[in-house]
């Protein structure tokens, strides 16, 4: 399996998840989904004043923060559990016919960097004809935005077979704009062998110190 960034391989024998991580793996649909929501206030207000695409900020500050998250870097393959030292995202693209392009955006450490790349690669596969667009292995987080109206809960179309990697699924919805705040929904499945709500808990704190750092 082609990847873009190492890995090294978790033994399961002895793991303090073997007895969770063989539990779940016998499910037949193993992924479980939270809806909740983020406060990005200082990230939106940084990329109005910065001239930034807010949506590729959110995605860009839902990497960084999966990177800092170990159960968002462990994949399966071949019955063995490994945990890569990188991610990168695939995103969905709406393109100008209307239809949907699965699209890779490699991660850049600096916002800035990301959307300047990003930016030109949407324009691009928007033209396209293409389905998949650049990189999709397994070391990324699948990512969409359902930007047209409010998002309360979102269940992701997959077909799950005993290979399945378990890539994290990230869902946006609608921004919700108050007086003082921006609210971003979001939708978070991942594979139970491998996370539980805990790592969903760990995660959404680190969401919050990236988007933070962007209010000082």
């Amino acid at each position: 399996m082609t990847t873009k960034y190492s890995k090294q391989l978790i033994p399961i024998a002895g793991w303090e998840r073997e007895e969770t991580f063989r539990f779940f793996s016998t499910f037949s649909q193993p992924f479980f989904n939270v809806h909740t929501e983020a406060d990005i206030t200082p990230l939106y207000h940084y990329c109005k004043k910065h001239r930034l695409s807010v949506s590729l900020a959110y995605m860009h500050a839902t990497v960084q923060a999966a990177r800092n998250v170990e159960n968002f870097l462990l994949r399966l393959e071949n019955g063995q559990v490994v945990k890569y030292d990188g991610l990168d995202l695939s995103t969905t693209i709406l393109k100008d016919d209307h239809n949907i392009a699965f699209t890779h955006f490699p991660y850049h450490e600096k916002l800035e960097d990301f959307c300047r790349e990003a930016a030109a690669i949407t324009a691009e596969v928007k033209k396209s004809k293409k389905l998949f667009n650049g990189y999709q292995g397994v070391d990324l987080l699948h990512m969409t935005t359902l930007p047209w109206f409010k998002l309360k809960g979102m269940e992701h179309a997959f077909s799950l077979t005993p290979e399945d990697p378990g890539v994290p699924k990230i869902g946006y919805g609608q921004l919700e704009l108050t007086a003082d705040k921006v609210i971003l929904p979001i939708s978070i499945g991942l594979h139970h062998a491998l996370a539980d709500g805990y790592h969903m808990h760990l995660f959404m704190q680190a969401l919050e110190t990236v988007i933070q750092k962007y209010g000082s």
